[in-house]
């Protein structure tokens, strides 16, 4: 059986053909995955402006769509086919991720889309003038946030920090609507939403980094898991305070982005 690459996860969906399909997909979301943060990086080191700036902007852009489209198809194909092959524990290969994460990240995959259609600049998406349909995406996002929160919630187990992401993206994507549709939208305002949403989602990818590339080096100096155990993703789970954890490792990324938004937002000021 195929497995992912670097986690050892389990890939198994009929033939060699799809498993391949699989992993060239996931090979796509890695490789975006590894560019996106440090796109970021470069980005915010620069003179706003700057053409370095520009093109690092254009990278981090472009990356953060790839890893959010792969990242759709990834949770959806997880989660629709071979379902039960796909989620079992086996001697050599890592635990597959649970439910909860693979909808908290496919909500997540989603919003970023629609994040970076509003806070980037209009030649890199085409713009809706009517404001009912401005509004339209961001309702059915929050929606379906707070439906998969109730699913979370009731049927699966809430305790795992999914709900941190879920929860998280709701209250950006309503931010950033609210200044979609603010009639005082001019540059500066549009330079505001620019930086709050491009700082949240450089702090996501940074995070994104440490979640996927974390486990690695745990995996490269334990090696591979030999014990095989009941999968309990699927499954309803009691409070554990490790869900408060996540909440820790998930709150610095964005103070930071928070730190740099206050940064700019002076340095703005003070050029005027």
């Amino acid at each position: 059986m195929e497995s992912t690459f670097l986690l050892h996860k389990p890939v198994s969906y009929g033939s060699s053909l799809a498993n391949y399909v699989f992993l060239a997909m996931l090979l796509l979301h890695i490789i975006a995955g590894a560019i996106a943060p440090i796109s970021a990086i470069v980005s915010f080191t620069a003179r706003p402006g700057s053409k370095s700036h520009a093109r690092s902007g254009r990278f981090f852009t472009l990356s953060m769509i790839v890893v959010s489209l792969t990242g759709i198809l990834l949770d959806v194909v997880r989660l629709c086919f071979f379902v039960k092959e796909n989620h079992t524990k086996y001697a050599g290969y890592t635990m597959p991720s649970t439910y909860p994460a693979r909808l908290g990240f496919l909500f997540v995959g989603l919003c970023v889309l629609y994040i970076l259609r509003e806070v980037t600049p209009p030649r890199v998406f085409r713009r809706q003038a009517s404001n009912t349909n401005l509004l339209l995406l961001p309702a059915l996002l929050v929606a379906t946030g707070l439906v998969l929160t109730v699913i979370i919630t009731l049927k699966l187990n809430p305790w795992t920090g999914a709900l941190w992401m879920i929860w998280t993206f709701i209250l950006i994507v309503i931010i950033v609507a609210r200044t979609t549709l603010s009639p005082s939208n001019n540059r500066v305002t549009a330079i505001g939403q620019h930086r709050f949403g491009m700082s949240c989602l450089a702090a996501f990818s940074w995070w994104g980094a440490l979640q996927g590339f974390g486990p690695v080096i745990s995996i490269a100096i334990k090696g591979d898991d030999p014990t095989t155990s009941a999968y309990l993703g699927n499954q309803p789970g009691s409070f554990s305070p490790a869900f408060f954890f996540f909440l820790v490792s998930w709150a610095p990324f964005f103070s930071l982005a928070a730190y740099l938004i206050r940064r700019f937002t002076k340095l703005r000021h003070t050029t005027k």
